[in-house]
């Protein structure tokens, strides 16, 4: 899998000149404002560029009575989106800083593009695993027709047969590439784009989509793969995943979440989206404006956003220095087993005069190859520094409601990483209380146990943006199948190695059944709980991009599951089999949850966030009995699409109705003849058949029933045999 750039980039670690204009300065988000300092000459005036003029897209806010045209005007900005009030614009980066200082201005803000969220898994069972086709076991009365299942990512494989309807149709309805702002309209147009601009490195929207919405397919050996909502309408958002020339592309998911809801609201239907990217938290609001169009946007009924809670789970992201204590800290431990985890970045909240103190050791924080001691105030200034041999810069992200500074150091250059026999011990000095973050895209802090006051690393809050808002549904990730064997004959979940070793220490926290390691858990740094909810994510298995370039598909191959049954096709020049890949992470059991959630949506096409929450509480199982629940490692557990119907149908206090679908029970409509098998085994079963108020209406020893004397509808359908195995219930639409 292309790896992407680590983010200690000139966005955050180029320093802030708060003295040229404060008014600008504090109306500016920090990624804003560390690209308008790095384009500003010596001098103290901005750069002009070298040819033509950077732009760059902002989110801003205006005071009540200005007038939007005049000030767009006074300041050559151009108007992309308007979303209640907050505005995306497009506006040179000479002009943004003068925009900010403008009184009629509120606020200006533009930050990093979130990343998607698969790479970060432990490196010993290797960075991107296959995972486990989930099956199509979901109610037979629900399929997703009549939903539309957005996806906001990157890589997307139009023509794949994973999306396809019978007919040979794309399933895709409608996309939009933000990265060459091409609209796709309908499904002749889109299979006529044949993919988005990034498919040939990239294939995490092509597998996330066919996770969420893909149709039935097979491979060359006839196993079957669906998605969770095989007949949902698709819309597609193909989004810049990539560290761009100014770093700030956030807005384009803004854009896409608007453009789908519009589409779905102008066809009359309900729409959940599945965002499988995320970026840092932060103890400063520096995602203000993005934030209050995502709130407005969940306005309406018939809209949700499902998020991936991130893959920094098993990893200490967190430490508090009470207030009566005089010193305290934790230590920056480097690895080779997270993607980013010999790059440093840690934010910092803390009282202008107290002291920081970073300490360049070995592993053992016994040898000092550098020390570094700053107060707050001093490190806002942003000069560079020397550590030792490292050179780290500091950037002010802002100030908080109740007085602290928030604090972003990090190294000076993106390409300055440590060794894992490395390590940095962070102090921080004063009176007043005191707290370290370390980015989930940087290495980990750990306890240091030799040293006093530097055991403050917690477990924990390593939640990503915007998975950390209440708004949005969270999804981290259930280890269902730790191992599993590629066409090649290698297990998959260790990079194609050809012996196994058992993989429960590194991706599941007790087992097969249980939390991945790997997920991210909260609390958030606001103290919420999160995830919401939790679904299998752990060597899935779903479509690959038919566009994936040699090399890349080379370093994909160890991964490589299946190729489907279809016939040798020709795309773009391009000839071959479609194959079926395998990848671990929430970006993986997010859509498995979008899915599910656009079944509901069929069957209620008013769901807001908060019902939809309601249903997860009151329908999710419970995999760790020792919990407590809703909890910050599962949520309220694993979802659950029946108990989720049947409690969205008012059937779960139904005498005689199983709230569990049999799990060697199949059943199968031919027009209004019910059929019900159990493979080899012929047990004799009792089928009852319920309205959906609760009244029985039929009763049967037979497994073939005819169901033609009942209306168009949705029934229950109750089996009861002598086994658990073949007992419970079921769905079905007439």
């Amino acid at each position: 899998m292309k790896k992407l750039c680590i983010l200690a980039s000139l966005l955050l670690t180029a320093t802030i000149s708060f003295a040229q204009q404060p008014a600008a300065a504090s109306k500016l988000s920090p990624a804003l404002q560390a690209l308008i300092t790095d384009n500003r000459a010596e001098g103290g005036a901005l750069r002009a560029p070298a040819a033509g003029t950077q732009t760059v897209d902002v989110l801003t806010k205006l005071a009540d009575g200005a007038d939007q045209q005049t000030v767009l005007a006074d300041y050559d900005a151009r108007l992309l989106r308007t979303i209640g009030r907050v505005l995306i614009v497009s506006v040179p980066v000479q002009n943004v800083e003068a925009m900010a200082a403008d009184e009629r201005v509120l606020r200006v803000e533009a930050e990093r593009a979130p990343r998607p969220l698969t790479d970060i898994v432990p490196g010993q069972t290797g960075a991107d695993k296959v995972h486990a086709n989930t099956g199509n076991n979901l109610p037979q009365a629900y399929d997703g027709k009549g939903v539309v299942v957005g996806i906001v990512d990157s890589g997307f494989d139009f023509i794949n047969p994973s999306f396809r309807n019978a007919s040979g149709t794309t399933r895709i309805q409608w996309a939009t590439d933000y990265m060459t702002l091409k609209t796709y309209n309908n499904p002749a147009e889109v299979t006529a784009a044949m993919h988005s601009s990034d498919a040939a490195t990239i294939t995490h929207g092509t597998h996330v989509a066919s996770i969420a919405a893909g149709s039935r397919v097979n491979d060359i050996n006839d196993v079957f793969y669906s998605g969770m909502a095989p007949q949902a309408d698709i819309a597609i958002g193909a989004v810049n995943s990539e560290i761009t020339s100014n770093g700030l592309s956030s807005t384009q998911a803004l854009m896409a979440f608007e453009d789908i809801f519009n589409y779905a609201e102008a066809m009359e239907k309900p729409c959940v989206i599945n965002y499988s990217m995320g970026d840092a938290q932060s103890f400063s609001d520096s995602r203000q404006l993005e934030e209050e169009a995502i709130r407005n946007l969940l306005k309406k009924p018939g809209r949700a956003i499902v998020v991936a809670s991130g893959n920094a789970g098993g990893t200490s992201r967190y430490a508090h220095k009470t207030a009566d204590t005089a010193e305290g800290g934790a230590g920056v431990c480097f690895n080779d087993y997270e993607q980013y985890g010999t790059s440093f970045g840690i934010e910092l909240k803390v009282r202008p005069q107290q002291a920081i103190t970073l300490k360049y050791t070995n592993s053992n924080y016994a040898t000092t190859k550098g020390t570094l001691t700053k107060t707050a105030q001093e490190l806002e200034g942003g000069a560079t520094m020397l550590l030792g041999t490292k050179s780290l810069k500091a950037t002010l992200r802002g100030q908080t409601a109740d007085g602290y500074d928030v604090i972003y150091i990090t190294t000076s250059s993106m390409n300055t990483t440590f060794t894992t026999s490395e390590r940095i011990l962070v102090t921080i000095g004063g009176e007043g209380e005191a707290w370290i973050y370390a980015d989930p895209l940087c290495a980990q802090l750990e306890s240091v146990n030799s040293i006093a006051g530097h055991q403050l690393a917690e477990d924990g809050y390593s939640v990503a943006w915007p998975a950390c808002m209440d708004e949005v549904i969270t999804v981290g990730n259930i280890a269902h199948r730790l191992q599993i064997i590629t066409m090649a004959n290698k297990y998959a979940s260790q990079g194609g190695v050809a012996t196994p070793t058992d993989l429960t220490e590194y991706e599941s926290t007790k087992g097969e059944g249980y939390l991945a390691r790997s997920s991210s858990t909260g609390p958030t740094l606001k103290g919420a709980m999160k995830p919401d909810v939790c679904a299998p994510g752990v060597n899935v298995v779903a479509a690959q991009s038919f566009f994936i370039d040699d090399d890349t598909y080379y370093s994909l191959a160890a991964w490589d599951m299946a190729a489907l049954d279809t016939e040798y096709e020709s795309w773009g020049g391009m000839s071959g089999y479609f194959h079926m890949m395998a990848q671990t992470g929430t970006s993986m059991s997010a859509p498995a949850v979008t899915g599910i959630i656009a079944l509901w949506m069929q069957a209620d096409p008013t769901l807001t966030t908060a019902r939809i929450k309601e249903i997860i509480a009151n329908s999710s199982r419970q995999p760790d009995s020792e919990l407590t629940y809703p909890n910050n490692q599962y949520g309220h557990g694993e979802i659950d699409a029946y108990r989720g119907l049947l409690y969205m149908l008012g059937l779960t206090g139904i005498r005689g109705i199983s709230q569990n679908q049999p799990s060697k029970a199949v059943f199968a409509l031919d027009g209004r003849l019910l059929r019900i098998t159990f493979g080899e085994d012929t047990p004799q079963a009792t089928v009852r058949i319920f309205s959906t108020d609760g009244r029985q209406l039929m009763q049967t020893n037979e497994t073939t029933v005819n169901l033609a004397t009942l209306p168009a509808g949705v029934y229950a359908v109750q089996v009861t045999t002598g086994s658990k195995a073949t007992t419970g219930s079921t769905l079905i639409r007439l």
